[in-house]
C-alpha cells in the first residue's frame, strides 16, 4: 500500500520556467483584449494607426491570447489534480476547495469587471475533474470536437434561418453609450451593472466563438498535455515542440490571411454582424476557431524554444515574473484599466481608441514588469497568491524569502 503524501504548497524550484514564461506573455494579450472592450472596438476610430492598431491586436492576440490562457490554465489544474490522485485521501477534496475559492476571487472581480474568467475558470476546474481518468487519444478527439461547436452550429442555425438581414438602425455613437452609463457613475452603481453576471454562466451561449466549451477545449488540451509531461521534459520532446511551432505558425497564420480575404471580399466577420453566404461564414468560422488555437500552441511552442537558450534571457525573465504572478497581474491589470475608464477615476469610457489603447496597455504591462521584479526579489509569492494560498491550506504561507 502507496504510503500517503503530506499535502502541501509546490516547492517553487519545482516550477517549470517556460510555462510560467509562457503565462506571462499571454496576459499582455489579455490585457490589451480586456482593455478593447471600453470604446476601442468601435468603428468610428478611422485613422491610420487606429486602424493599424487594431489590425495587431486581432491578428496576433485576440482569440489567440484567451487560448493560451485557458490552455495554462488548464494544464495547471491538470497537475494540481493528478498531484492530488498520488497524495493523502481527500487531496481531491483539496484541489476542489481550492477551485471553490478561485471561484469566489471571480465573482468578487466580477462586480468590477463583468467579463471576468476567473470564476467561468474555476467552475470549469470542477467539471474536469470527471474527464481526469480518458485516455489521452479520446482527450485530443474531445479538443477538436468541442472545438468544431461555434462553425457546425452556427452553420446548422444558418441553414435554418437563411442569410441574416442586417439591422437598419444606426448603433449609437460612442458619445450617446457615455450619457448616463453606469460605469461613468458611483462605485455602486458599477457593481448594480455587473451583479447580474454573478454566478459564472458557463452554459450560456454555446455557440459563441469564443464560449465555455471552446475554453473547456483548452483545459481539456492541457490536461493531454499534463499528463504526457511534455513541458516537464522538454529535451525529450524538443522535436514534437518544433513540429507545433512550424505546424502552428504555419496553419495560424494560413488562415489569418484566409479569414482576412473572406472578410474583404464578402462582408464576414467573427464577432459581429455580417451578411456573408452561409458557406463563407461556415468557412470563416473554421478558420477563426482552428487558426486561432493553432496560433496559440505556435506562440507558446516558439516561446518554449526561447526559453532553452541564454540570448533572450533577460527579457524572458522579466515575464516569468508575470507569470508566476498570474492572479496578482490579472486582478492589477483590471484595477488600473477600471481607474482609467470608470467614473470613479478618469472617466474615459469611450474616449480612446485602439491606438490609445494599445499605448496604455503597454504602459500598464510595463508597470507590472516593473513591479513583479521587485515583489519577487522580496516575497515568496505575489499577494493574490500568497492569500489564495493561505485560504486553500487553512494556514496563512510564510511570504518572505
Amino acid at each position: 500500500m502507496p504510503i500517503p503524501i503530506r499535502i502541501g504548497p509546490t516547492d517553487l524550484r519545482a516550477r517549470i520556467r517556460s510555462v510560467d514564461i509562457v503565462r506571462g506573455f499571454a496576459l499582455f494579450g489579455v490585457l490589451l483584449v480586456n482593455m478593447y472592450n471600453f470604446g476601442a472596438y468601435s468603428t468610428e476610430w478611422g485613422g491610420i494607426f487606429d486602424r493599424i492598431t487594431f489590425t495587431v491586436m486581432h491578428s496576433v492576440f485576440e482569440t489567440k491570447s484567451w487560448r493560451l490562457f485557458s490552455f495554462l490554465f488548464g494544464f495547471g489544474f491538470a497537475l494540481q489534480m493528478l498531484k492530488a490522485e498520488t497524495q493523502a485521501a481527500g487531496s481531491l477534496g483539496f484541489y476542489f476547495r481550492r477551485l471553490v475559492i478561485l471561484l469566489f476571487i471571480g465573482m468578487a472581480h466580477t462586480l468590477f469587471y463583468a467579463n471576468d474568467i476567473l470564476g467561468t475558470y474555476a467552475a470549469l476546474g470542477i467539471v474536469l475533474l470527471a474527464f481526469r481518468k480518458l485516455e489521452s487519444r479520446f482527450l485530443l478527439f474531445l479538443v477538436v470536437l468541442l472545438l468544431a461547436v461555434f462553425p457546425v452550429g452556427n452553420a446548422i442555425v444558418s441553414t435554418d434561418q437563411g442569410i441574416p438581414e442586417l439591422s437598419t438602425e444606426a448603433e449609437p455613437t460612442l458619445a450617446e453609450r457615455r450619457e448616463g452609463h453606469p460605469y461613468l457613475g458611483s462605485v455602486i452603481d458599477v457593481i448594480k451593472k455587473n451583479g447580474p453576471a454573478i454566478p459564472p454562466k458557463i452554459w450560456e451561449d454555446p455557440l459563441g466563438p469564443e464560449s465555455s466549451l471552446a475554453i473547456f477545449a483548452m483545459f481539456l488540451l492541457g490536461l493531454y498535455v499534463g499528463r504526457r509531461r511534455i513541458l516537464h521534459d522538454i529535451t525529450q520532446h524538443l522535436p514534437l515542440i518544433h513540429k507545433v511551432l512550424y505546424w502552428g505558425l504555419g496553419i495560424g497564420i494560413t488562415s489569418a490571411i484566409g479569414e482576412w480575404l473572406l472578410g474583404h471580399h464578402f462582408g464576414y466577420t467573427v464577432f459581429r454582424e455580417n451578411a456573408a453566404p452561409a458557406g463563407i461564414r461556415f468557412l470563416g468560422d473554421v478558420l477563426f476557431v482552428y487558426g486561432s488555437t493553432a496560433l496559440a500552441l505556435g506562440y507558446a511552442a516558439g516561446i518554449v524554444l526561447l526559453a532553452q537558450g541564454r540570448k533572450w534571457s533577460p527579457v524572458l525573465r522579466l515575464l516569468e515574473n508575470l507569470g508566476k504572478m498570474a492572479l496578482t497581474v490579472y486582478l492589477s491589470g483590471t484595477l488600473m484599466f477600471t481607474i482609467l475608464f470608470y467614473g470613479y477615476g478618469f472617466g474615459q469610457l469611450f474616449l480612446i481608441g485602439p491606438a490609445g489603447t494599445t499605448a496604455y496597455a503597454i504602459l500598464f504591462f510595463s508597470i507590472q514588469l516593473v513591479f513583479c521584479a521587485w515583489w519577487l526579489r522580496r516575497f515568496r509569492f505575489g499577494p493574490m497568491e500568497w492569500a489564495w494560498r493561505s485560504l486553500t491550506y487553512g494556514k496563512v504561507q510564510p511570504l518572505r524569502n
